[in-house]
């Protein structure tokens, strides 16, 4: 499934599941949503994973695919062309790892951000 359809899917779902409470997401509403999943993203990595030195692999996963679904859901709710928008911030960092590169003057004691 690309991105586009599974978008489409969630935003069919999130449509069902407003209908079927009745209510209406806002933006803020989906963002508090998103912002819990990825507590539940933190949680099972640092509560679990590293006090036990494994991960329950499969509600990590569970975990990540329901912080990208909210952020289908967000996405979808603005009207962001996420694939443009994904291509676009790919080649932004690749061109900010070309300048970081040439400005490095090799000292190595600077720290950047990924993203």
């Amino acid at each position: 499934m690309d991105l586009e359809e599974a978008q489409k899917k969630i935003m069919e779902f999130a449509n069902h599941r407003e209908a079927a409470y009745g209510f209406t997401k806002t933006p803020e509403l989906i963002l508090i949503h998103l912002l819990e999943e990825l507590g539940e993203v933190a949680r099972e990595l640092s509560n679990k994973g590293l006090k036990r030195g494994v991960f329950d692999q499969e509600k990590l996963k569970e975990e990540v695919v329901d912080v990208l679904l909210e952020t289908l859901v967000l996405a979808g709710h603005l009207d962001i062309d996420l694939e443009q928008m994904i291509t676009r911030k790919i080649e932004q960092l690749y061109q900010r790892t070309s300048a970081d590169k040439k400005a490095d003057t090799g000292s190595g004691s600077k720290k950047r951000n990924y993203f």
